[in-house]
């Protein structure tokens, strides 16, 4: 029996505002929730993709961040201040000379406005970022190179396969990565393409710092970046205490900005 199409347009209407509430929903999930089955769930996300309001995932859907996910400006002005002081740790932690790779968030691009204000350096940058590539180009001592890809807008990043390959010809002797999100089982970031280009990142370096904010402490997001056993550092502005708190411990010191 053909179901009644307000029926059908009030639950994918829930749905939207599952999918944007939780940010990530797996399709048990929203069988589970809708209690429908995987084929109408299936259905009901193809309709509601192709309005533009979400992206399908392998097992899942993801609120469309590139119309949701909050700007590069807005997302500048939260914890500005501990931003700029992580930036400074992270500074004092960058080589002067070699290669280096800095991501699109926006506490790595306080790192980058460190970067462009250091004399005596001869470094090589490679981002997808970017803002970051703006506040680098020209900079005294940095050679820039920007990675290709699809252009995310309101994050203000390049991604994707172009992004991903273009990777193959680096080698690293640091990377600057940020994180949504940050708890006892790791870090964690929205963006599956993000997720992607830092699983690349980090297979080309042994000197990774995740440069995280103590606002991201004891969130979660729906995708899962690295363990806290592997050897990175933390750069935060989130006392020892409060991490240990929440369930974090790390093999590799974290760097507290106090």
């Amino acid at each position: 029996m053909r179901v009644p199409l307000h029926i059908v347009e009030a639950r994918r209407e829930r749905l939207r505002s599952l999918i944007r509430h939780d940010g990530f929903l797996p399709l048990g999930e929203i069988c589970r929730r809708l209690d429908i089955s995987e084929a109408t769930a299936r259905r009901d996300l193809a309709a509601i993709e192709a309005d533009g309001q979400i992206t399908r995932t392998y097992g899942g859907a993801l609120a469309d961040y590139n119309a949701s996910f909050a700007s590069l400006g807005e997302r500048e002005k939260r914890a500005r201040s501990a931003k700029a002081r992580i930036a400074r740790v992270a500074a004092h932690l960058a080589p002067i000379r070699g290669t280096v790779f800095l991501d699109a968030g926006t506490t790595v691009l306080a790192l980058a406005r460190a970067l462009a204000r250091r004399r005596h350096q001869q470094l090589t940058v490679v981002t997808n970022g970017l803002a970051i590539a703006s506040v680098l180009g020209g900079a005294h001592g940095i050679t820039l190179h920007l990675l290709g890809g699809v252009f995310l807008n309101r994050l203000s990043m390049l991604f994707g396969d172009h992004a991903v390959g273009a990777l193959d010809k680096w080698n690293f002797d640091a990377v600057f990565l940020g994180g949504e999100a940050m708890n006892a089982d790791g870090v964690f970031n929205s963006h599956p393409e993000t997720v992607r280009l830092h699983h690349a990142v980090l297979t080309r370096t042994e000197a990774a710092y995740f440069c995280i904010d103590a606002t991201k402490l004891g969130r979660t997001t729906p995708h899962y970046v690295t363990v806290w056993g592997t050897a990175y550092h933390l750069i935060t502005d989130a006392p020892p205490a409060q991490l240990r708190a929440e369930g974090i411990t790390l093999k590799k010191p974290q760097l507290h900005c106090a």
